[in-house]
């Protein structure tokens, strides 16, 4: 089984989990009343749009890599990565802009200008929406790595950016009376599609 028939196997189990979640959402959500009612209402409509959106993603199979790094490992091979048929090794174009998706008024890419941060490039695509997670906003970067707000590379607030950067807002599933696997699948989704976009630039 290859990388990609892995990561689409992780894919579906995660979307019958969710299923489930929701299963038993919708049967609490029935014994509501009142104002309990509409909230529960609105968290079991925003994780079936979850799930349809889970379902319809597909696994890309990207590994990312340290080229330099493995290239002059030639010591001791540690970081030396194993081929099979059929692998494709990409090298990411040089970029000139900076993207933003996720819970912000307008997804767009802005134009790289090094002196502006992580906020600026968010202020550029409109702000929040209310339903941002402000805490959990993370950067994916050219390669594939990815920075989380909480990482010690970030300067207060503001966030180092580079071209070809990535921000992502996700959704604050806080405000609502949570599943479990709601945060980590809007995550997942965004990454899977991220990854397919920077596979299809090439």
């Amino acid at each position: 089984m290859d990388l990609q028939q892995r990561e689409q196997q992780q894919l579906d189990l995660l979307a019958t989990r969710m299923q489930n979640d929701l299963t038993t959402l919708a049967l609490q959500q029935s014994q509501l009343t009142g104002a309990q009612s509409g909230q529960g209402g609105q968290a079991l409509s925003v994780g079936q749009a979850l799930l349809a959106q889970l379902k319809s993603t597909k696994a890309v199979g990207r590994l990312v890599i340290d080229l330099d790094q493995i290239v002059g490992d030639k010591a001791n091979g540690e970081n030396d990565v194993v081929l099979r048929d059929g692998d494709e090794l990409f090298v990411p174009k040089q970029r000139q802009e900076v993207t933003v998706i996720g819970e912000v008024q307008t997804t767009t890419s802005h134009l790289y200008h090094g002196g502006l941060s992580r906020n600026d490039y968010i202020a550029q695509s409109g702000g929040f929406t209310r339903k941002a997670d402000k805490k959990q906003i993370y950067v994916v970067h050219a390669n594939g790595g990815v920075v989380a707000n909480t990482s010690k590379r970030w300067f207060g607030s503001t966030g180092h950016m580079e071209p070809g950067d990535t921000i992502v807002v996700p959704l604050d599933t806080e405000r609502l009376p949570a599943l479990p696997l709601w945060q980590a699948v809007t995550q997942i989704i965004y990454n899977v599609a991220i990854a397919a976009a920077a596979v299809n630039s090439f």
